[in-house]
This record gives structure tokens, sequence and C-alpha cells, in this order.
């Protein structure tokens, strides 16, 4: 994605010694920028790290460390001092961040700007993943149309993954998901939790659930699994032939096949009262918290999802 860049104003804000060096650097960029480019570059900086950057950005490490090489070339200088350690910004490197930020805002700015029918309509984009909406931000809805009546929504369900990367694109203004997302301009705040326990098809005993048999590896975000094995005492890593990337999915798969899966009880409790599922005994809910994360840099949108997700703010 190519946008146009005013590097007029971008070469005004330079100041002495290092500082004009970086704003010479940041005339060499022209009048067109990768987008792309420049949001791998922020990921990297954020995650200080190509691999996690690259986990981040659903790349391989090498995709991400060409990215990073060709933005260099294209810039003319280095941005990141590397070591065995991980990454770190150069001099160059923090200006740009500063500058990068401000530009994928902007750009982010205009696409909004660009889905309003007229200087007064306002249109908030809002993703979450499918067990969101059904336990939790399918009731809050009514509070979103009290508060802003004229809106116009956007609404989008999908993947963990897969919404993060429409926020961080600017395809949407809120990813509300069962983690953080660190990235510049995205403003991350934790609103609910979801009680997840550990429920066994009919078929399966106590016992067999508790050493996760015929276990559905649902997404649940990074950091899931060992905090599972953390509060549970299992001593390994399930082993698992399924793996889905949304809620629904998984129950579809318990239900029709059987096996054991950690799910969210108010999702299941209707199945759970007919006989179709079992809670584990002896094992231990986990709560999950739920965090909206919003763009920050659409003032508009920031401060109405703000009120409405975090009235008590």
């Amino acid at each position: 994605m190519i946008v146009l860049v005013n590097t007029a104003q971008i070469c005004g804000l330079g100041s002495a010694g290092v500082k004009q060096k970086i704003s010479r650097m940041m005339c060499k960029i022209g009048e067109h920028v990768d987008i792309q480019l420049l949001r791998t570059f922020l990921a990297v900086a954020e995650h200080e790290g190509l691999r996690k950057a690259a986990e981040f950005l659903h790349l391989t490490p090498s995709a991400v460390s060409s990215r990073i090489r060709q933005l260099e070339r294209e810039i003319g200088i280095q941005l990141f001092d590397r070591s065995r350690s991980g990454v770190i910004l150069t001099p160059a490197g923090f200006r740009l961040k500063e500058r990068a930020v401000a530009l994928i805002g902007e750009w982010n700015n205009i696409r909004q700007d660009v889905l309003r029918r007229d200087e007064n309509d306002l249109c908030l984009r809002i993703g979450a993943t499918d067990v969101i909406w059904q336990t939790w931000l399918q009731k809050k809805l009514g509070t979103f149309v009290t508060a802003a009546p004229d809106c116009r929504y956007i609404l989008r369900t999908g993947g963990r993954s897969e919404l993060a990367q429409m926020l961080i694109n600017g395809t949407l203004d809120c990813a509300i998901l069962p983690e953080e997302i660190k990235y510049p301009g995205v403003s991350s705040q934790r609103v609910t939790e979801l009680e997840l326990i550990l429920a066994r098809s009919a078929d399966i005993t106590d016992q067999a659930a508790a050493e996760l048999h015929r276990f559905v590896d649902i997404d649940w975000g990074d950091g899931f699994r060992n905090r599972m094995i953390k509060a549970n005492h299992i001593a390994h890593e399930p082993a698992t032939n399924t793996n889905v990337n949304v809620a629904w999915l998984g129950l579809a798969w318990l239900l029709r096949f059987g096996g054991t899966a950690w799910l969210p009880r108010a999702m299941i409790e209707d199945d759970i009262a007919l006989g179709k599922l079992h809670p584990v005994a002896g094992i231990n809910s986990i709560p999950l918290d739920v965090y909206a994360a919003i763009n920050s840099e659409n003032d508009i949108a920031y401060t109405t999802l703000r009120s409405i997700l975090m009235p008590q703010e």
C-alpha cells in the first residue's frame, strides 16, 4: 500500500546534530512510502526482536528481516542495532518511529474520512472474536446505540490473529480480544473477563479429560497454554490433533466427535444442562482477561469507543 507524504512538513521538524541528519533521512523517503514496511518496522521496534515481531505479524522472521533491510536501503541509514539478544533502535530508528506512528495514524484518519457520508457522519468499525460477541459484546450493543444514536457501525468477527491484523492495518477502529495488542498508536485496556472451564464429552472420563485426552486446542491467545498447565499442575504440554482459531468451531467439534477443551462457561451452560458436556471434576476454572484495543490515532472514534467501553474512567 502506497500513500503520499508531505515531505516538506516532515523535514521541517528536524533540529541540530543528529536530528538534522534524521530529518534529511526522512526527506530521502521521497514522495511515496510503503505503509507495510513502516508497519513492520513499528512491530520490530515494539517487540524488540525479529522473531516476536514475525509472530505478531504472522510472517516468517526472514520476511520481516527482508522488509527491514528494504526500508533501510530505501532510507539510506541503519535503523536497528542487532545482537544475539535482539534488536534496539538506533537514533535514526527512534526518530523514524515517532514519524511513522504519526504517518500511519494520518492514513487511518484518511480511510475513516472516506467512509463518512458527510462531515457529521460517524462510522465505528468494531471487531471481536465469536465468543466475545456471544458472551459479552452483543449485550453492549444497546449501550452503543444509546450513546451514539446517529452512528453507523461496521461489525466484524474472526480469529484473534485476523482481527489484530485488521486493527493495525487500519480497517478496524477497535478489536476486542483475549489479549493485549502491543503496537504503537494502539491503546489496550481490560474491559471484562471470561471464565473458562475444562469441559469433556460424555464418552470421556474425568481422569482422561484431566490428562487432556483428545484435546481440542482453541486459540485463546499467547501464553494461555503455559498458564493452563501451571494453574492445573499439568506436567506436560497437551498433545492435540485438532487446533481451531475460534471457539464455536471447537465447540462444534466437541459435540460432534467428542473430546476435551477449554470453553467459556457462559457459552456451554445449555449443553451442560442437557448432559451433552460435563465440567471436568477437580479442575479449577481459569479467568481469561478480555481487552479492548482501540486505534488512538482516530480521535473521534477513540473518544466515543472509550466512553462506551470504559465508562468508569
